[in-house]
């Protein structure tokens, strides 16, 4: 509850920090709860709004922050929180309309990164010469053959109507494919905020990740570029990696790298191992492969899933938002006496009882 007097000037900065922190997390919180809620068919796609007034004061908030206080950047936890509801909406809201989750100038600017990606990989030398092998056309079947599987495909329904298929064939506003470089840089920043390494769990996400989003460019998109493999699983441990210190691409690649090469080495063989399965039997059409994939290892379902619950745990295994706190009386790490002191110079009186 207010005083009635407003908080000190000197704390002025602080306050909005505080504020602005507060909104990302309910933001992210009200998405992922929006997004899960559409999976688990709780509710219609129109129905999907509970996170639209969240995002609306961001929005707004977001703006008056940044004209009040243009040269702060905010601390590292609110500034991990941005980056992680930034995301978000790109992940969950990739059937959106562009205009309204991403600006076209961002996206331009990711295709361009990971186009650069898989360049500098291509000319590394250092053993990274897979990624040049990897050509799916190949194993593309000719367009009148694809018709006639496809007028099958569209025959094939299961009893609640739906073609067997995992994918329903309509392009989102953002690929996957487009989102990499995001997810990437997302993970490298949880990653040098934590003293330990990246894990077995995470790599296989991210594998994960590169073969759905290669599939959907050949099975959504209808891609005929053979580069799509290479853009995909170009990340990666680069030695020769000239990326100014304290950029995403560095905190990127540093994510790969420790002293004894475990991390490349496990990174390798897993990315490997992805792509390995991504190749069709012999005979056996690319789009048909990778629909089979999707219906039986690959599940599209699931992918999803295992990313909700990665943002999750991102977004739940920092501190809760210092507001958050104080509306339950406590602070962490603060005695009673600090926390009373808190709420005194930020002008707001504690609840009775606290």
């Amino acid at each position: 509850m207010a005083t009635g007097r407003c908080a000190d000037a000197s704390t002025h900065l602080d306050v909005d920090e505080f504020i602005l922190d507060y909104l990302i997390f309910t933001a992210t919180k009200a998405l992922l709860e929006d997004y899960s809620r559409l999976k688990d068919r709780r509710v219609e796609a129109q129905e999907q709004g509970a996170s639209n007034i969240p995002l609306q004061l961001v929005d707004s908030f977001l703006i008056m922050f940044r004209t009040m206080h243009p040269d702060h950047q905010g601390s590292a936890d609110s500034r991990f929180r941005l980056r992680l509801l930034q995301f978000t909406v790109m992940f969950t809201k990739r059937f959106a309309p562009l205009k309204t989750t991403l600006r076209a100038t961002t996206l331009q600017k990711s295709r361009h990164q990971r186009q650069e990606q898989a360049n500098a990989f291509r000319s590394s030398g250092d053993g990274l010469g897979s990624l040049d092998l990897l050509d799916l056309t190949e194993y593309l079947a000719p367009p009148d053959i694809m018709r006639m599987k496809e007028e099958q495909l569209s025959r094939d329904v299961t009893p609640q109507g739906h073609t067997s298929n995992d994918y329903d064939h309509s392009a989102p506003s953002i690929s996957l494919l487009d989102t990499i470089p995001f997810f990437m840089a997302l993970s490298a920043a949880q990653n040098a905020m934590q003293p330990t390494t990246i894990t077995d769990i995470w790599m296989r996400l991210a594998a994960g990740y590169m073969v759905q989003a290669v599939a959907e460019q050949y099975l959504v998109f209808r891609s005929q570029r053979q580069e799509v493999p290479q853009e995909a699983f170009a990340w990666g441990f680069d030695p020769l990696c000239g990326a100014e210190e304290g950029s995403d691409a560095w905190y990127i690649n540093a994510m790969f790298w420790d002293e004894d090469e475990t991390v490349a080495c496990s990174w390798e063989e897993i990315r490997n191992e992805h792509m390995q399965a991504l190749i069709p039997p012999d005979g056996t059409d690319l789009r048909a492969h990778l629909q089979t994939l999707a219906a039986n290892d690959l599940s599209l379902a699931d992918f999803e899933h295992y990313v909700i619950e990665f943002l999750n745990g991102l977004l739940h295994g920092q501190s809760r938002p210092l507001l958050m706190q104080m509306e339950s009386g406590q602070v962490d790490e603060l005695s009673r006496k600090r926390t009373r002191a808190l709420y005194e110079r930020i002008g707001i009186a504690m609840r009775a009882g606290v």
